[in-house]
């Protein structure tokens, strides 16, 4: 990998759904021999405080239960100059936490590629 740290923010309602996803991802993580140099940090929090942490994250992950919102959080992750995406419905229903930072790990390796 050609990064030695990973901020994944989930954006998500309340952030109660999505706090079992983070705990899903960092148990993925943790086991993973090719992220074990890698400094991660995952934390999701609510839609309405995504100006508060987007400087933190290098990437925003959004709750597929708030698409209807992604138009005004992908504004202000290009205005932050951020990769953002909708999380797959299906890992997110299934709790796959490895896919979705699968995703995460290749929003970030594009966003630095550029």
């Amino acid at each position: 990998m050609n990064f030695d740290k990973l901020y994944i923010l989930l954006v998500c309602n309340l952030g109660a759904s999505t706090g079992v996803m983070v705990t899903k991802m960092k148990e993925v993580a943790s086991k993973s021999e090719k992220l074990k140099k890698v400094d991660i940090r995952i934390e999701a929090h609510p839609a309405g405080e995504l100006r508060e942490y987007i400087e933190d994250f290098d990437v925003i992950m959004v709750g597929p239960q708030i698409k209807h919102k992604f138009a005004e959080l992908k504004k202000l992750a290009d205005e932050a100059g951020k990769p953002i995406q909708i999380i797959d419905t299906q890992d997110y229903g299934m709790v796959n936490g490895g896919n979705i930072l699968k995703d995460a790990i290749i929003m970030k390796m594009q966003s630095t590629a550029k």
